[in-house]
């Protein structure tokens, strides 16, 4: 899902007011959509609000490491040995933030694919840094007819890759920005 809108993205590169046309418009949606998938891939999740539902080894601690976060509801706690279904509370689970389950009264069971999940985490809205480097990538993509591959002086030859080709290349500065939404492992 895109972390800006295609019309946030015609406010940047057309600002007299200029609307996209249909292609226009189907352009700046896949590219946006390509650059959450960047961001994605740097930051290890999805950071919009979602709700997902997770079957997570455990190791017989009392902690889990839920795979997104921030997590702002857990809807669902089952052992899947023996189909248990734990409560939020003092003898069931509790659970941060930060995407940690805690076990409140014994530990987790030990094994592969030990506990089901359901719970919600992310970001709505998308935090504003996020956003404004998705706006980026997508903008540099859509007035970037190519990325200059090769060039020859004798007789002028210039050859250029497709944006595609390029890539959308993250700074340090975007790095560090999104180093704050890293997944837990």
């Amino acid at each position: 899902m895109p972390y800006a809108t295609a019309e946030e993205l015609r406010l940047l590169v057309r600002p007299n007011g200029t609307p996209f046309t249909a292609d226009e418009e189907a352009q700046a949606d896949l590219l946006l959509d390509l650059a959450a998938g960047a961001i994605e891939a740097e930051t290890g999740q999805a950071l919009e609000l979602g709700t997902d539902t997770v079957l997570l080894d455990a190791d017989g601690g009392r902690t889990l490491i839920l795979p997104r976060w921030p997590v702002t509801a857990v809807t669902a706690v089952t052992l899947t040995e023996d189909g248990t279904t734990l409560t939020h509370g003092p003898t069931g689970y509790t659970w941060s933030a930060a995407g940690l389950l805690y076990r409140a009264a014994t530990c987790w069971p030990r094994g592969p694919r030990a506990v089901d999940i359901t719970y919600t985490a992310g970001h709505a809205p998308i935090p504003r840094g996020v956003r404004g480097i998705a706006l980026r990538l997508a903008k540099a993509a859509m007035l970037t007819p190519g990325v200059l591959s090769q060039e020859t002086l004798g007789d002028h030859s210039v050859i250029y890759a497709s944006p595609e080709d390029a890539g959308m290349v993250l700074t340090a500065a975007d790095r560090r920005t999104l180093g704050a939404y890293l997944a837990r492992t």
